[in-house]
C-alpha cells in the first residue's frame, strides 16, 4: 500500500545539518573562549584586550 502521505518531507537531514551548525558554533565559541583564558595566564588583561582588538579591526577588514 502507498505512503498516504507521498508529499511529506523527511526533516532529518535538515535537522542534523542545523543541528550540527550549532554543535560547531559552540566548539568554536568555546574553544576562543580557552584560547583568551591561555592568553590571559601570561598576558596582561589589557594585553590580551588589545591583541583581540587588533584581531577583531583584522577580521573587519579582509574579512
Amino acid at each position: 500500500m502507498p505512503d498516504p502521505r507521498p508529499d511529506k518531507r523527511n526533516p532529518l537531514p535538515e535537522l542534523t545539518a542545523r543541528e550540527e551548525a550549532l554543535y560547531l558554533r559552540r566548539s568554536s565559541t568555546r574553544f576562543l573562549e580557552c584560547a583568551i583564558q591561555l592568553c590571559a595566564t601570561h598576558m596582561s588583561l589589557e594585553e590580551v584586550a588589545e591583541l583581540l582588538e587588533k584581531e577583531a579591526e583584522q577580521l573587519r577588514r579582509f574579512g
